[in-house]
């Protein structure tokens, strides 16, 4: 009988190549195939759904004639929240304060509304992010404590008047909302001041997310509870 023949030893392509799968099936087997893309590509990126320029000066302008964000500092906020946000992820260099915008718009004659462009031209911007809010609360129910928001956004050049994005005349629509809480409502004025003022971080926060690309979020983040 002829002798066996002696194996020959793994190339180290080889030997990587079964390591890899025996780690895969691993993974599969484990179901933590997630951990193994994060390991492999990073974590998920979620990305911006529109491009600013970033050197051009840009305001927000929240124009909420119906009042559905019934407090004057409740909008401020949420604009501010915005702003931060996208100058500290880069998404802008140069945020016109949207108090100057609204400043701007007291002093509108009765019943003569100006160009959003005219608008944004008034207060040094050659963009405006412009929200209008349809909907601002702090629950859908009266009873539990589920905060939820609607704004439809556009972003507009001011010099050429023209409309940047998105397409549709409506814009965008953005829904927040917020963890329910068991325990019902805020009750009286300072818990319902603090309530819509953690809200209204969120929401400015959202806002200024749709402008750049984010990581995401993998556990919920405590501005939601």
């Amino acid at each position: 009988m002829p002798p066996r023949p002696t194996p020959k030893p793994f190339s180290p392509a080889t030997l990587a190549a079964c390591l890899s799968l025996a780690v895969a099936a691993t993974l599969a087997g484990c179901n933590i195939a997630g951990p193994a893309f994060y390991f492999l590509h990073g974590p998920e990126k979620i990305p911006r759904l529109y491009e600013l320029d970033k050197e051009r000066p840009t305001v927000i302008f929240i124009d909420d004639r119906a009042m559905n964000v019934q407090r004057t500092p409740t909008r401020e906020r949420i604009a501010a929240a915005a702003e931060r946000s996208l100058l500290d992820n880069g998404a802008l260099v140069r945020v016109i304060d949207s108090r100057s915008a609204a400043a701007i718009v007291t002093n509108e004659p009765r019943g003569e509304l100006m160009a959003i462009s005219e608008i944004g031209r008034a207060v040094g911007a050659e963009v405006v992010i412009y929200v209008t809010p349809d909907v601002f609360a702090l629950s859908t129910d009266g009873q539990t404590f589920e905060p939820i928001a609607r704004l439809r956004v556009k972003v507009l050049d001011a010099v050429s008047d023209a409309r940047l994005w998105p397409e549709t005349r409506e814009g965008h629509v953005l829904n927040v909302s917020a963890s329910r809480k068991q325990g019902g409502n805020p009750s009286g004025a300072a818990e319902i001041r603090e309530a819509e003022d953690k809200f209204a971080d969120l929401v400015g926060l959202r806002l200024a997310q749709m402008f750049y690309s984010r990581e995401a979020e993998t556990v919920s983040d405590e501005r939601d509870r």
